[in-house]
């Protein structure tokens, strides 16, 4: 897919590979065409809602929540993608992107993207879990008490995996999942080619009211917490 892949101004266009990687917030295929203002409608999904999967601890589903990535290319460029999250019921969810939507189930399994059954991230979320990848690779869980410091924080305790694709376009995907947050880093490498995404801010939107003040908790995280998951 390719995520919302907006330009800041005066920035360059945001690294093709990354918004390619974190379309392992829905990786492959074209997105979904959105509903009538999915994207900038009020959060309407279910609030409170829990597969009570192992997954979704790392792959949270929260409605209303969203998500921005800062994302680099190793020449430097720079860009945003940004993702908001709609929650359907116990154990289906979406992330709207200004560009389309991506829809999600959690299973027994693990969480799958709805539209093609692959595995975003398989269970059980040990060492060596292995499953067939979103970019057609073989991927596997390679650490789950990894530790990463982003713009939007420090967490520990967080799930790695790494998907590989050999054959005429071999490619590497490192993507990392911290409990109650999320998809925090994703790093993207083909041939030459070398791109990341990583967590800027993670929250509830900004809810302003008729007088053009009220608003909901900042977007962005604050400090650096241990291990925290937001605000």
């Amino acid at each position: 897919m390719s995520p919302a892949n907006e330009r800041t101004p005066g920035r360059p266009r945001a690294p093709r590979l990354a918004a390619l990687a974190l379309a392992l917030l829905g990786c492959g295929g074209a997105p979904a065409p959105a509903r009538p203002a999915a994207w900038n409608a009020a959060p309407d999904g279910q609030q409170g809602a829990s597969s009570g999967t192992q997954a979704e601890r790392y792959f949270p589903l929260v409605d209303g929540h969203i998500y921005h990535y800062a994302t680099t290319s190793e020449r430097g460029e720079q860009g945003l993608l940004v993702a908001r999250v709609y929650r359907a019921d116990a154990r289906r969810g979406e992330l709207r992107f200004p560009s389309g939507v991506k829809r999600f189930a959690f299973t027994p399994e693990g969480v799958i993207r709805s539209d093609t059954g692959v595995f975003v991230l398989k269970e059980p979320i040990a060492p060596g879990t292995t499953w067939t990848g979103e970019h057609g690779g073989r991927a596997r869980i390679s650490a789950v008490d990894a530790a990463i410091e982003v713009p939007a924080g420090r967490f520990t305790g967080c799930v790695q995996t790494v998907e590989e694709r050999l054959g005429d376009r071999p490619a590497r995907f490192v993507s990392t999942f911290c409990p109650d947050v999320g998809v925090v880093a994703i790093e993207a490498a083909s041939g030459a080619s070398y791109e990341r995404a990583e967590l800027k801010s993670y929250a509830p939107p900004v809810d302003v009211g008729p007088d053009g003040l009220r608003r909901a908790p900042a977007v962005d995280v604050g400090p650096p917490v241990e291990g925290a998951a937001g605000p």
